[in-house]
């Protein structure tokens, strides 16, 4: 892929999500695992909008929500706005978190490849993705009970009381905002202690991958009690094992994706996105106003689910309702 093929998506993230003004302090968070290409591009564009750029390489992390060196945490404390160019997410960070505090703006573009930069999600119209996410949002913030099922079995109880909704749908241009490319979802942290259910046979799970043999999780009282199944349900519970307490926390997210150009391909970053789509995390629920910090937070993917908020369907089948209404 050439960067002038990339170009467009590399001005949009400096003019669209993130603003920029001249003389502002820009760092591109890295890691040795995502394309320099599109580091050397975000680099160029960013001086040619007369910003400072600072690009901080780190090794990869080992998944959503664990902490970066302290050194890369200073940089985005120093930092104007922030271009997150991770192969996992640092929105579920304290790093991340403080930096927001101190009046930074963060565009979110882990796990983005070349090929993402020209097509699917990244080439949305997002007046179109922001007026569909608002709309998700008013429905989980006016929301005190969610159901969420599909046609593998998951059924799942949440309670939304009190909790705000959280729209990202690609802006991110005032200080202590944070949002991405692609972009497009309604998130909700939902009551901590009061999720119960089943997960059955999800499309997937961060960290672990597409979900390719039989999985079945067991919520009560807001905590991962069971996991069962093949390599990948033993994959998780190692992982959940070394980790925090807080890692069994569920569910540290209920999100409804809003963005109709965003692909049915197995990465999390777009998938997620996806309008009609719904996905689900584990952990640190922190920055979505939840009370659980945890050094982990994995989204799990599902398809064709219906979503219920008080007893009325936001999406039924994966047909987003929602979308069409109000």
């Amino acid at each position: 892929m050439m960067p002038a093929q990339m170009a467009a998506t590399a001005k949009r993230i400096m003019e669209q999500v993130l603003g920029v003004r001249p003389g502002e302090r820009l760092v591109i968070v890295t890691d040795f695992e995502r394309p320099r290409s599109i580091t050397d591009l975000l680099t160029t564009t960013a001086a040619s909008y007369g910003l400072h750029p600072v690009v901080v390489t780190m090794p990869s992390r080992e998944m959503g929500g664990e902490e970066p060196p302290s050194a890369v945490a200073a940089a985005m404390r120093e930092a104007d706005a922030i271009i997150v160019q991770t192969s996992h997410s640092m929105t579920h960070t304290n790093a991340e978190r403080e930096a927001l505090r101190t009046g930074a703006r963060v565009c979110n573009i882990r796990e983005v490849d070349e090929e993402m930069m020209v097509t699917g999600g990244m080439t949305a119209d997002y007046a179109q993705v922001d007026r569909i996410t608002r709309r998700g949002v008013a429905l989980l913030t006016a929301a005190s009970a969610a159901r969420v099922t599909t046609p593998e079995g998951t059924n799942l109880q949440m309670d939304l009381t009190g909790r705000p909704g959280f729209g990202l749908s690609g802006f991110a241009r005032e200080p202590g905002q944070f949002s991405g490319l692609p972009d497009g979802e309604a998130a909700i942290a939902p009551v901590e202690g009061r999720t119960s259910g089943v997960l059955i046979n999800p499309y997937l799970i961060e960290k672990i991958g597409q979900v390719t043999e039989p999985f079945r999780m067991e919520v009560a009282g807001g905590q991962i009690i069971r996991i069962e199944g093949g390599a990948q349900a033993q994959m998780l519970n190692a992982i959940l094992d070394r980790k925090d307490p807080g890692g069994r926390n569920f569910a540290a997210e209920l999100a409804l994706g809003t963005n109709p150009a965003c692909r049915l391909i197995p990465k999390s970053r777009e998938i997620k996105k996806r309008l009609g789509q719904a996905h689900v995390a584990l952990g640190d629920n922190l920055s979505l106003a939840g009370t659980v910090e945890s050094a982990i937070h994995l989204d799990i993917i599902l398809l064709g689910p219906t979503v219920t908020l008080d007893g009325r369907a936001a999406v039924k089948d994966g047909d987003p309702l929602f979308a069409r209404n109000g």
